[in-house]
C-alpha cells in the first residue's frame, strides 16, 4: 500500500511539472519591464520618482513581432502607443511621460493577446 501511495504521488508530481512547462516556455518568449530611466542599462523597478524618466522595455526572444504597449494611469485613463515592430533579440524602449503619483499598469500585446503586464508606482516624493 505504501508503494502505491509513493507511485501515485510521483505520477501527480510529474503531471504538475508537465502542465507547468508550457506556461514557463511561453513566458520566455518575451522580456518586458519598466525602469526608472530610458537607457539600455536601466534596471527593472516597481517604484520611480515623480520627476525622473520612466521607460517601458520590450524584447522578443524568439521571432520578429509587432507589439503594442499601453499604460493605465492612476486616473483610470489608458494610453496606447501605435503598433511597433520588434526584431528578435533587440531591446526596445517606450518613454512613459507621467508625473502622476500612484499605481500605473503597463501592458504589452502581441497579435492581440496580452504578452506581458508590469505594475509600477510613481512616488509623490520630491526626489
Amino acid at each position: 500500500m505504501k508503494g502505491l501511495k509513493t507511485l501515485a504521488a510521483a505520477i501527480l508530481g510529474i503531471a504538475l511539472l508537465a502542465s507547468a512547462a508550457p506556461a514557463s516556455a511561453e513566458a520566455a518568449a518575451y522580456r518586458h519591464y519598466v525602469a526608472c530611466g530610458v537607457s539600455q542599462n536601466a534596471k527593472s523597478s516597481h517604484l520611480c520618482q515623480k520627476k525622473g524618466k520612466k521607460g517601458a522595455f520590450f524584447r522578443s526572444n524568439r521571432a520578429d513581432v509587432f507589439y503594442t504597449v499601453c499604460v493605465r494611469f492612476p486616473t483610470k485613463r489608458n494610453r496606447c502607443a501605435p503598433r511597433q515592430e520588434a526584431a528578435r533579440g533587440t531591446l526596445y524602449v517606450n518613454k512613459i511621460t507621467t508625473n502622476i503619483p500612484g499605481k500605473h499598469r503597463v501592458t504589452w500585446f502581441v497579435k492581440g493577446k496580452r504578452a506581458g503586464l508590469f505594475v509600477f508606482r510613481v512616488s509623490a516624493g520630491k526626489k
